[in-house]
């Protein structure tokens, strides 16, 4: 019961980065600064993902995770990396 609540919450707080990501790239994504702010904060997202799956990986490998634990380390892992991005766009953007 408190996976799934924490994981509706990390998912609306998911939907809610990838909707600000959206208007980012429909809004200044196709000017050259907008391109660079794009490319860095896919750069962290790539590694962030990386980070993620490897630490999910390594858990998994120490305490085996049934399946609503998988789940919710995925969606932890989704959350992290969306919020990542639309964080990075934002401090990107205040910078540049």
């Amino acid at each position: 019961m408190m996976f799934t609540l924490i994981g509706i919450i990390l998912s609306f707080i998911g939907l809610a980065a990838v909707i600000f990501s959206a208007y980012f790239i429909k809004k200044e994504g196709g000017d050259e600064r907008g391109d660079k702010i794009l490319g860095m904060a896919g750069i962290v997202v790539y590694f962030s993902f990386l980070l993620g799956y490897l630490v999910i990986f390594m858990i998994n490998t120490i305490v085996p995770l049934n399946g609503e634990q998988y789940t919710f380390a995925f969606t932890c892992l989704f959350a992290f990396v969306v919020v990542s991005y639309a964080m990075t766009i934002i401090s990107l953007k205040r910078r540049y």
